[in-house]
């Protein structure tokens, strides 16, 4: 008799794989338990972590449980948030309570403790590897404390993948910024070793809590999004291309409210800003898009931070929509910032970060957090600061005494100040800025690049090359189908590389959509034969060559909207007036006039900013007629 090799599971091990699907590491515990907090109704939600991050403690002031509720809340697949399976399509909360706390509970030792606000006392649950104890009645505030020990004790495989604590502490930095930002009503603390790393007062708006949450790099720049009445509504905010960064860590997304991870979201963002962005350099903002429950699924992902929408196409459309939108009409010229900084040593700039002691920010905190630990976990801590900036807010310390030489004092002789008849703050809005620069009067230009105007008490800086290049690029790609284009009585030959060979092939087609003709000739040789009339004089074989450099050609598809892009801000660049050329007063007149006329004209197609604007008050400031 043969036998059977299937076996039912025991409870414990089956409970430590369910808790493997959701609870990977500490940050997991910590989004678990915020989302219970912020269900139960919680206007404070305080989490302490320990060095190791193996023993986090989640308390709240939410409506607590009963004992009988408390001592349920501990088994599988037990919650108050789902009674059928239409509750289950449309989740309307942010977790499963049960489900959750019977997860963490069978990695750790768990003590839950929870009182009601009718009830006179509180209740404490413990379980241990999953192994609950006997309820106690004890003295606690209302509200609900859990506290995990010992997290992956009874695993050790997963215990074995745990990366170092700066790293797992960098993951629940994020997790509370992103639960903090999605109910900016809510207070959050967060602590480590008794050091209090994050700390958002309760009744913050939305504004007010993702600027501390980004620090002083996006003040002044945020941009607020508001779709208005459409199908899909999409509320947050956006700061201007001035503030981007090298990596997606300032992004956060958020579907009814919930942190997400989605690549289409993301896409779109991107998308939106393009043509506005340099190269490499990505956008910053807070998206919170709502829709009915029934139009998305959450259960996409055991964790929910992933989710997939029935319209992806509208959804796609409004958000893309709602966030061009909105950068059309701010203003995007650069804040120029002319505050004086504190001396940095020239040994600290060696080193490659300014030296200690003149400020005191949460990355400095973490570091502090961690001192006395192995040069690996040290230099784990530096290499991931650029990781969790975005999820912690900048908290300046005075700096330490040292002998500084005497300020000068503003002008107070028998000279006034002159009032400034207009505005001296930066303008805001796209219409403000140019009615602001509507008489902009060219004085000169600065090494042949920099065009200098006065306008409204302000000087105007115009970078002549990344202007027309925004010119050209509007003509360019808002012209007409089939381009004007100039025969060549003498036709410019070039050659290429042989491995350029077959993508020259490919690009054939669209660069003659744009006006320029080329043809093989044999070999590597090919011939233009007719460039755009508007660009005649251009250097077209070193724009091909750029091309062929620069385009994905890859997929033999030159016809997608990207390589189509890239072509045309080639053909822009290298049409362009050039760094260097010396231009008369009715050229810089006809290019400012040219580029008030232009579509997304504070920044050339690459993304690098065409003017800078300095106020009255800026230039008084540098010159210490106030201070």
């Amino acid at each position: 008799m043969v036998e059977s090799r299937i076996r039912i599971l025991p409870r414990t091990l089956i409970d430590q794989i369910a808790a493997g699907e959701v609870i990977v590491r500490p940050a997991s515990v910590v989004k678990e338990l915020i989302e219970n907090s912020l269900d139960a109704g919680a206007s404070l939600v305080s989490v302490e972590v320990s060095e190791d991050t193996r023993d986090v403690s989640v308390s709240d002031d939410g409506c607590g449980m009963t004992p009988e509720e408390a001592s349920l809340s501990l088994e599988r697949h037990a919650t108050s948030k789902i009674a059928s399976l239409d509750d289950l399509i449309s989740v309307k909360t942010r977790g499963f309570r049960g489900e959750a706390l019977a997860s963490i509970a069978a990695v750790s030792r768990l003590t839950l403790t929870t009182r009601t606000p009718d009830a006179i006392a509180s209740t404490r649950v413990t379980m241990d590897g999953g192994e609950p104890g006997a309820p106690e009645t004890v003295g606690a505030p209302v509200g609900t404390t859990v506290c995990v020990r010992g997290l992956f004790y009874n695993t050790p495989a997963r215990l074995k993948f745990m990366r170092a604590p700066t790293t797992e502490l960098r993951r629940i930095l994020q997790v509370v910024t992103q639960q903090a930002l999605s109910y900016p009503a809510v207070a959050f603390s967060l602590l480590s070793k008794g050091r209090r790393l994050l700390e958002f007062p309760a009744r913050q708006t939305l504004k007010d809590r993702f600027r501390q949450v980004m620090g002083s790099s996006v003040e002044g720049m945020l941009l607020e999004l508001e779709s208005g009445n459409l199908p899909v509504t999409v509320h947050g905010y956006i700061a201007k291309p001035d503030a981007a960064r090298k990596d997606r860590s300032g992004q956060y997304l958020f579907v009814n409210r919930r942190p997400v991870t989605n690549r289409l979201l993301a896409t779109i963002l991107e998308q939106a800003y393009r043509g506005i962005l340099m190269t490499g350099r990505h956008p910053v903002g807070a998206i919170f898009v709502f829709l009915e429950p029934d139009e998305l699924d959450v259960n996409v992902h055991p964790t929910k931070e992933e989710v997939r929408f029935k319209d992806e196409r509208q959804v796609a459309s409004i958000v893309h929509r709602v966030v061009a939108g909105a950068l059309r009409k701010a203003s995007l010229v650069p804040s120029v910032r002319l505050s004086e900084a504190p001396p940095v040593s020239p040994s600290s700039l060696i080193k490659g970060r300014e030296s200690p002691g003149i400020f005191s920010t949460p990355e400095q905190m973490i570091r502090d957090a961690f001192k006395g630990q192995s040069r690996g976990a040290v230099e784990q801590t530096d290499l991931g600061i650029a990781a969790h900036r975005a999820a912690t807010h900048a908290m300046p310390s005075p700096p330490p005494a040292r002998e500084t030489p005497p300020r000068a004092q503003p002008v107070v002789a028998s000279e006034e100040m002159p009032e400034f008849p207009e505005a001296t703050a930066q303008p805001q809005t796209a219409t403000d800025f140019w009615e602001y620069v509507r008489n902009a009067e060219p004085l000169g230009q600065i090494a042949g690049t920099y065009i200098v105007a006065a306008c409204g008490g302000s000087m105007l800086l115009i970078d002549q090359h990344a202007a027309h290049e925004r010119i050209m690029y509007e003509r360019i790609t808002g012209g007409a189908a089939q381009p004007a284009i100039q025969r060549l009585l003498l036709p410019i030959t070039f050659d290429v590389d042989v491995s350029q060979i077959p993508d020259m092939e490919i690009l054939r087609e669209p660069l003659a959509s744009f006006g320029i003709e080329a043809e093989h000739f044999g070999g590597q040789t090919f011939v233009i034969n007719a460039l755009p009339s508007d660009l005649a004089d251009m250097d077209a074989p070193a724009l091909i060559r750029d091309l062929l450099e620069t385009v994905d050609l890859s997929r033999g598809d030159s016809a997608s909207l990207p390589a189509r892009e890239e072509i045309a801000r080639c053909l822009a660049c290298h049409g362009a007036i050039r760094a260097g050329q010396r231009l008369s007063r009715e050229e810089m007149v006809r290019l400012i006039d040219d580029l008030k006329n232009t579509r997304l004209a504070f920044t050339c197609p690459h993304g690098r900013p065409t003017m800078v604007l300095l106020t009255p008050e800026q230039l008084a400031r540098q010159f210490k007629r106030i201070t």
